[in-house]
């Protein structure tokens, strides 16, 4: 409106000045308001010939009004050739004066600057004219360079989709790949958009034009590799007074990682939950074997404290790689701590699910317990190799574990079967799918077969609920 308004005053300057009877008074009045405009003025014929200018031009080219009179508006301009058809030659058949554009200037020293430049054109005396209001841009540019390295910093960018065009614009984002290019349709913005996402956005578009407030949603899409991303939304719809959309602002943002950290959150919580039932059920089975028949009170209390301490033990490391699993050879490591100069380990890399890793802490410490109390553990010079190796079966890959002592007392097989080796077939029992416990008289031999799908923790893949898209939403996320 500003630029309309001046073009007009120009235009109205040169006639006074043409036509005879005009009152100086007039015309110094107008031509002191043009002189004191912030902006600059210049005026051109036909052919580029600068024909007028005002001060404001003067302080921004750094040329004095008597350099720039008479001479080419190419001087002004950063591509001469190009520019220069910009500023005369523009297509005023739907609007005088046109649309306002960005170019480029040059002032006297050579500094190339950013420019807003209005145009319009006006005949007289038979000769047509041009007059450009040109602002320096240089501040604004220096800001909108600033706003774009902090937001794709931020991983976000900002946006505005002209409802009327369906054009929109957007900032650069950092690692965000739905805006593809500053200057695009909201079609092409929303194609790689969830389909439901798009309806709800759409909807929230309409509801924010009537209410006069901001929304906020999330949005799914899939980025170039195929994968999902998932972007937070922050938008306010500005409306006509019947709030029908004209413009929406919005920033968007990356919050795929915070996402997955919220659903990995709700899996850790169901695994602590289950966990805990687990748990509970595994200390009845001790129990049940510690305390059976008419053990004394005491010795089987101090058995039961420490198959609960082995137990502990296992969950602890569970605990500190968040229930994801456990390294069958930390689990080795630990429960042997006590006994390591009297013993070989040797022992593939696998990763044990929580319940196989239960399972085999209190395997390890029942059969070193024995050890220490009857068997090779007992004495000096004694040494137990513990092995587990990854082997291929017909078609299955299974885990040979084996326990063997050497260098210990003579081993004469039990009269009766002790609560520990009845804890170790039943435990074993659970997992392999075969076994053996021999009593050699050089030493005690365990073997195990063990099909490792029945020990390695299952594959996840992140999936999220529909109720999951909002960002205020309570539902857990899904693992398949």
């Amino acid at each position: 409106m500003a630029h309309r308004v001046a073009l007009r005053s120009i235009r109205t300057l040169h006639r006074w000045r043409k036509q005879a009877g005009t009152p100086a008074a007039d015309v110094a009045r107008l031509q002191a308001i043009l002189n004191a405009a912030v902006a600059a003025i210049i005026t051109a014929d036909e052919f580029g010939t600068i024909v007028d200018v005002n001060p404001a031009t003067e302080k921004l080219f750094g040329y004095r009004s008597d350099e720039l009179m008479g001479a080419r508006v190419d001087i002004l301009l950063s591509r001469p050739e190009l520019s220069r058809q910009e500023f005369l030659k523009t297509d005023f058949a739907n609007s005088n004066p046109a649309k306002p554009r960005q170019i480029l200037g040059r002032r006297k020293d050579g500094t190339v600057i950013p420019l807003h430049l209005a145009v319009g054109s006006f005949t007289l005396n038979g000769r047509r004219y041009f007059t450009g209001i040109l602002f320096d841009e240089t501040d604004r540019k220096e800001f909108e360079r600033n706003l774009r390295s902090a937001l794709s910093a931020a991983n976000m960018v900002a946006m505005k989709w002209d409802c009327r065009t369906n054009i929109v614009s957007v900032t650069s984002g950092g690692a965000l790949t739905a805006p593809t290019r500053s200057v695009t349709t909201v079609d092409q913005l929303l194609k790689s958009i969830d389909p439901d996402d798009v309806s709800e956005f759409r909807r929230e578009v309409l509801l924010s034009g009537k209410t006069r407030k901001p929304f906020r949603i999330v949005l799914r899409q899939s980025n170039p590799a195929g994968q999902s991303q998932w972007l937070e939304l922050d938008a306010q719809t500005e409306a006509d007074d019947n709030g029908n959309p004209l413009f929406v602002h919005g920033i968007l943002r990356d919050v795929t990682e915070s996402k997955r950290e919220e659903a990995r959150r709700e899996l850790l919580l169901a695994e602590i939950a289950h966990r805990g039932k687990n748990l509970l059920a595994v200390v009845q089975s001790i129990a049940a074997v510690t305390f059976r028949g008419d053990r004394h009170m005491e010795a089987a209390r101090a058995e039961f404290e420490q198959r609960l301490a082995a137990l502990a033990r296992s969950q602890a490391l569970l605990s500190e790689q968040e229930w994801s699993g456990v390294e069958l050879a930390d689990i080795v490591t630990l429960e042997l701590a006590a006994y390591a100069t009297q013993a070989v380990i040797e022992v593939d890399a696998i990763r044990l699910k929580p319940s196989a890793a239960q399972s085999m802490s209190l395997i390890i410490h029942e059969l070193a317990t024995n050890a220490a109390k009857y068997g090779a553990l007992s004495v000096p010079q004694g040494e137990i190799i513990f092995s587990a190796r990854l082997r291929q079966q017909e078609d299955d890959e299974v885990l040979q574990l084996s326990w063997k002592e050497r260098g210990g007392p003579p081993v004469n097989p039990p009269c009766r079967k002790g609560y520990g080796s009845f804890l170790i077939e039943e435990l074993l029992e659970g997992m392999a799918k075969e076994s053996r416990v021999d009593f050699h008289p050089e030493g005690l031999v365990v073997e195990a077969t063990i099909a490792t799908a029945q020990l390695r923790p299952a594959h996840k893949t992140w999936v999220f609920t529909r109720a999951d898209k909002r960002p205020d939403s309570k539902s857990p996320a899904v693992l398949v």
